[in-house]
């Protein structure tokens, strides 16, 4: 998905699905990187989406499927494989196409004098993505990361500083965290990572904000518990 102004559409069709969480892996990286690109998302419309998608919620109870029931599934498509008859004409179809393809992979080599030298692509530029969250209903913050500039761009949801500011902290493989810095609470910040700590923001790597006292920031270590968390996805 391009890096471009989505549609109210596509931007609120993105909000529901992260809020309900059928997006992983790729997809759910690629999503919330086309909303962090796009100005006019807020986090507050995923929020919107978890409030209702919660009354619902309210009317089910999990039911655990028997242990029977994937190899049941399995053994069915198996045998159904077997038995159908366009299986069978599927095999001939494949034999007669893998003959073809020698053949004229054959005339290619005598056409052919010299292969055409082949220029690899360059490969894409690599972004990461985080969505930080905490308690149900409580503060949530989008993360952009480009590793060739080393900027980071955030988007907090409920982060509401008092006395207290968030501070914002990678916690790589090792388990230490490292300060980068206090953030602004209520608007968007724009954060370029020291050049020391660009290597620890790869992938599953934790981003986590903690609520700090102003004096004395960046500190060694976070004081208290952090409000909202989450892992980096790289790609």
């Amino acid at each position: 998905m391009a890096d471009a102004h989505l549609t109210p559409e596509e931007r609120d069709s993105l909000a529901a699905e992260l809020a309900l969480g059928v997006l992983d892996g790729a997809a759910r990286s690629d999503a919330l990187r086309s909303l962090m690109a796009d100005p006019n998302f807020s986090p507050d419309m995923i929020g919107a989406w978890d409030r209702r998608f919660a009354v619902l919620y309210n009317d089910y109870t999990p039911v655990a499927p028997p242990e029977t029931l994937w190899p049941s599934i399995e053994r069915r498509i198996a045998d159904g494989l077997q038995a159908h008859p366009a299986l069978r004409q599927l095999r001939w179809w494949r034999a007669g196409a893998f003959a073809s393809a020698a053949v004229a992979a054959s005339l290619a080599l005598v056409i052919l004098l010299r292969p055409t030298p082949t220029v690899p692509a360059a490969p894409p530029a690599q972004v990461a993505v985080a969505q930080m969250v905490g308690a149900p209903d409580g503060p949530m913050i989008l993360a952009r990361y480009n590793p060739a500039s080393g900027r980071l761009i955030l988007r907090p949801k409920g982060v509401a500083p008092d006395r207290l500011a968030p501070e914002l902290w990678i916690i790589p493989a090792d388990g230490r965290p490292r300060s980068l810095g206090l953030i602004a609470g209520g608007a968007e910040s724009r954060v370029v990572i020291d050049p020391s700590y660009r290597p620890f923001m790869t992938e599953g790597a934790t981003l986590a904000v903690t609520m700090e006292t102003i004096d004395g920031a960046p500190h060694d270590a976070p004081s208290s518990t952090p409000i909202a968390a989450g892992k980096i996805s790289l790609f």
